[in-house]
């Protein structure tokens, strides 16, 4: 495995390293050291990500721009929002992250994760790691002006280790989500469009599109807004985002509705096929009922097929309040894992 040379961090202080071990109150095992991540970690960590995916039979794969990505776009600043632990030869055997979007709404919360190496796992990490991420997750969310305030784990319903970790302390089980997929060699059907026009997606769509997810989504369980700031980088800028599989629906005038849509190189050997990901679908709430998201879904489906994919992917709420689920069903989708959503409300 080839590993991209370190930078050196110059954050990771013994005074930052000190606080890092304050935010757990399980000591870290001897001989590891702690510190921030670094955008030069991206390759090494990557190659640790995909260790633990092939360990514990996960589908998700990231390569090291997916990486740089998420570090650069979730976790600002790295200083407070990420660990990386190593061993006594440098090497990095763990990570954790904390992100939380900044945004005005009644609840807000933060999403942490924990990664321990296969073969560091059991020796002493798991419980300070849990604990720095939950103290992260609680320290980004400080000064929300919510009324209501989370910490939550998104776990596949598998990780029964990692969710007996969360469990322990409090966090309890509150969503679940399906990844649903769809053979593409089976026939995608026309939709017609009375009343609205799809068109691909281009640039001078990028900010409706922004508009139109914060209005869709804004009745779904755990949705915040996006600013255009967040959206230009964690969707746009994404190294997985495909304009040429990706639509906008349009009254005309406006657009009513979008399917953004990526594809992840990474994960398809593990896979065994080319997968194409319609990693968000949205329509405004007086247009729904429409046959539009129906419209953009198939539209996309058509274009991955065309593109060479064999497998549509799509996540949604199992519970989602606009019956997405059952749109999928009837379009060919089935439910191919499981993930879970654990959560603790925090004073």
């Amino acid at each position: 495995m080839r590993c991209m040379g370190r930078e050196a961090n110059p954050i990771a202080t013994e005074a930052v390293e000190a606080i890092i071990n304050g935010m757990s109150a399980t000591p870290f095992p001897a001989g590891v050291t702690c510190s921030p991540a670094n955008i030069a970690d991206a390759d090494e960590l990557s190659v640790l990500f995909n260790e633990i995916a092939e360990a514990d039979d996960t589908p998700e794969r990231l390569s090291p721009s997916s990486m740089e990505h998420e570090l650069s776009s979730y976790f600002d600043p790295l200083e407070e929002r990420t660990l990386v632990v190593r061993d006594e030869e440098g090497r990095i055997v763990g990570y954790a992250t904390a992100y939380s979007r900044r945004a005005e709404a009644d609840e807000m919360r933060a999403y942490v994760n924990v990664y321990i190496a296969p073969s560091r796992r059991n020796r002493g990490l798991e419980d300070p790691m849990t604990e720095w991420a939950i103290a992260a997750g609680t320290a980004a969310l400080r000064d929300v002006a919510a009324e209501k305030r989370y910490v939550c784990a998104w776990l596949y319903k598998k990780q029964e280790d990692a969710s007996a970790r969360f469990a322990d302390r409090g966090f309890t089980p509150v969503r679940h989500w399906w990844d649903m997929q769809r053979p593409l060699a089976d026939a995608v059907p026309d939709r017609p469009e009375n009343g609205f026009a799809v068109e691909q997606w281009t640039e001078a769509h990028d900010e409706p599109a922004r508009i139109v997810y914060n209005a869709a989504f804004a009745d779904h369980w755990g949705s915040t807004p996006m600013d255009a700031a967040s959206w230009r980088k964690q969707v746009i800028a994404s190294p997985n985002f495909r304009r040429e599989l990706s639509f906008v629906a349009t009254d005309g005038a406006r657009v009513i509705g979008y399917s953004a849509c990526e594809e992840y190189p990474e994960d398809w050997e593990a896979a065994g096929r080319r997968e194409a990901w319609i990693a968000g679908l949205g329509v405004v709430r007086n247009w729904r009922k429409r046959g539009i998201a129906t419209a953009l879904l198939t539209r996309s489906m058509q274009a991955m097929r065309d593109a060479g994919a064999e497998m549509a992917m799509i996540g949604v709420d199992s519970d989602s309040p606009s019956g997405a689920q059952h749109l999928y069903q009837s379009l060919g989708f089935t439910t191919k894992t499981t993930g879970v959503t654990w959560q603790l409300g925090i004073d």
